[in-house]
């Protein structure tokens, strides 16, 4: 089962051999354990949670789920369910809808009313977006306690109405829709989360039609709506998604985590990284060799990303710069 060492290394800011040396290894072992080339024991398990103040189970993928929390204030903000932020862009373009958690309203309408040309917005979707300011026709913050999501309600485009704050769900969900295996993960959040994604069945849409709670063609419907929510979450677990000025889309999938990263820094407004678009063309290596794409960033209207994957993207770049 694949460790998350790395991860909260990174998070914690220590270089390999700093941890080695705080729970009394050799660097070369606890790289072992990091790349799971090697078992980490249990008692070297509970010093390394001690250096990374976090829990053992966590250290393995093991923790219990992090869930969305709806009119529960002693939960963590970054977990709090505020509502929506409905984006209007200037180019007529799709507006954006995001469901977002207090901690991503307090830091967007924060950011919105400042200068950097680029604002980040995350939902509780997995969806880490770029807006563009100068893009921005209008925008509408929607408390859950508002009937509506904004001035255009009941045309909106959600992306996914599936609320995971947890990267880690994710990643097992780009796992379980692209059959990547699910040998690496914890059986029991697999389990989970392959309930959360199940369709209704043949057999459960045969019992609502002969009950007569549905028909031949609410059947039909109903099939592909469930087709379009598992679209969205499969696009929310895997691809790079920008809106252009002129409104058209493009969804792109990036096949390095380290690749994806480092492109979409080029938007970031993370005051930890001090980084702006330094260039008008940003370079996307798609596939490598063999595809790579420039987006002009004074062309759209925003970009978005899956946050597992940034996420571990930033911990293999920022791994590297910490043991360089």
């Amino acid at each position: 089962m694949t460790n998350k060492l790395k991860h909260f290394r990174v998070e914690a800011e220590l270089t390999q051999a700093e941890v080695a040396k705080a729970v009394g290894i050799s660097q070369p072992q606890y790289q072992r354990w990091e790349s799971g080339q090697a078992e980490v024991p249990a008692g070297k398990l509970k010093k390394l949670a001690s250096a990374f103040s976090t829990t053992e189970a966590a250290l393995l993928g093991r923790h219990p789920p992090v869930k969305a929390a709806y009119y529960d204030e002693s939960a963590p903000e970054n977990t709090q369910y505020y509502g929506e932020v409905a984006i209007h862009f200037a180019g007529g373009g799709e507006p954006l809808l995001l469901s977002i958690s207090e901690a991503a309203f307090a830091e967007a309408h924060r950011d919105f009313q400042g200068s950097a040309p680029f604002v980040r917005v995350e939902s509780l979707s997995n969806q880490r977006v770029m807006v563009r300011r100068a893009a921005v026709a209008d925008l509408y913050f929607s408390s859950e306690a508002h009937d509506t999501h904004g001035p255009e309600h009941g045309q909106y485009k959600k992306s996914s109405s599936l609320h995971l704050p947890d990267p880690r769900d994710w990643e097992i969900i780009e796992a379980i829709l692209d059959d990547l295996g699910q040998d690496e993960f914890d059986p029991e959040s697999v389990e989970r989360l392959e309930k959360i994604l199940a369709p209704t069945s043949d057999e459960e849409f045969e019992k609502l039609v002969q009950d007569g709670s549905m028909d031949e063609a609410g059947v039909i419907a109903a099939q592909e709506r469930e087709a379009r929510r598992l679209d969205r979450i499969h696009t929310n677990a895997t691809s790079v998604v920008y809106q252009l000025s002129d409104g058209k889309q493009r969804k792109v999938y990036l096949f390095e985590d380290d690749e994806l990263y480092n492109a979409l820094s080029e938007f970031c407004t993370d005051e930890d990284l001090d980084l702006e678009v330094s260039q008008p063309l940003v370079r996307f290596a798609s596939e490598g060799y063999h595809r790579t794409l420039f987006i002009n960033s004074d062309a759209i209207d925003y970009i978005s990303a899956p946050i597992h994957r940034w996420e571990k993207g930033r911990t293999e770049v920022e791994g590297s710069l910490l043991d360089s």
